[in-house]
């Protein structure tokens, strides 16, 4: 992921390390589109598909409504008819409070998006307040529209009925469609889920900080991660260490990617999830560990742990 802006905290209300949106190339690009002012809308788009515009000085982006995005996760490619979620976090930079009854959503550039099916606003949940100077991270379920190719997916925050304003991201996404001609016997490819490990560790940094189990720790941050990216594939699960059944690993998770029962099964891809996992900083990643435990002569073995 490249960083879009300086980060100084990449997760709601909690200061992580920059890294966390640094290490990958994905292309993701933030754009100051903070012209908008209520005369100045920039996009067109207003109140339920009318006119954003309030009228007003047109002089650039009011010290009421700004924002700043602070980082952002999307697919680097998506199946041409998958579903998945991308995420933008932003910086209330302005002097309003944001609320959902007040009108305050992130909205899809231009009132459409290739990539966003129905209501092309996202918006802030019931009792949601993003005061001045906090950080609010928005979700955004993406749909591949079936066209192989390049995707825009590009968002901007709004006051409906009011304004646009603040900077605007957007991000290029390959939309890849299958040829049909394995007949599903292949063995599947590993599906890059890093941005969804990112986003989860920007949420739930406290369960990060408190996955080590050799000193205290507990599961939490690892169960609820796989349980995350079991609602893209049911094919993740945890990873018996060395094939040893009843000693899993604590910050590995597993994809199977045969075609045969999956507990027990040796046919997985081995992912290492956590970076320095019991160091005084832990931090998400996203590691291959299928060839190296081959090269070391052992095996991994999918498991469910008895939670599914």
């Amino acid at each position: 992921m490249t960083c879009l802006r300086t980060v100084a905290a990449a997760c709601l209300l909690t200061a992580c390390a920059p890294e966390l949106y640094e290490d990958r190339d994905h292309p993701v690009r933030g754009d100051h589109g903070s012209g908008g002012g209520a005369g100045d809308t920039g996009h067109g788009a207003g109140d339920e598909g009318g006119d954003a515009g309030g009228g007003g000085d047109g002089g650039g982006s009011t010290a009421e409504d700004d924002a700043r995005i602070v980082a952002a996760v999307f697919p680097e490619e998506l199946g041409c008819d998958e579903a998945t979620s991308a995420w933008v976090e932003v910086e209330n930079t302005g002097t309003a409070t944001w609320t959902r009854e007040g009108g305050y959503k992130l909205g899809a550039v231009g009132d459409a998006d290739p990539l966003k099916v129905g209501d092309v606003r996202v918006w802030l949940e019931e009792g949601d307040v993003v005061a001045p100077g906090e950080h609010h991270l928005f979700e955004i379920p993406l749909q591949g529209d079936g066209t192989e190719g390049a995707a825009l997916t590009d968002w901007q925050m709004v006051h409906e009925g009011v304004r646009w304003f603040g900077e605007d991201v957007a991000a290029e996404v390959e939309l890849v469609c299958e040829d049909g001609g394995s007949g599903g016997e292949e063995d599947l490819p590993l599906p890059d889920m890093w941005y969804v490990v990112q986003a989860h560790a920007a949420e739930y940094p406290d369960l990060l900080a408190n996955s080590c189990q050799d000193t205290g720790g507990n599961w939490d941050w690892l169960d609820s991660l796989v349980d995350r990216l079991r609602t893209y594939d049911e094919r993740w699960g945890y990873n018996w260490k060395r094939g040893v059944e009843g000693d899993p690993s604590r910050d590995v998770v597993d994809y199977h990617y045969g075609w045969g029962e999956r507990e027990g099964s040796e046919e997985v891809y081995i992912i290492d999830v956590i970076v320095d996992h019991c160091g005084p900083d832990p931090q998400p990643g996203w590691t291959d560990q299928t060839q190296v435990t081959r090269d070391a002569g052992t095996i991994g073995r999918w498991t469910s742990r008895g939670r599914f």
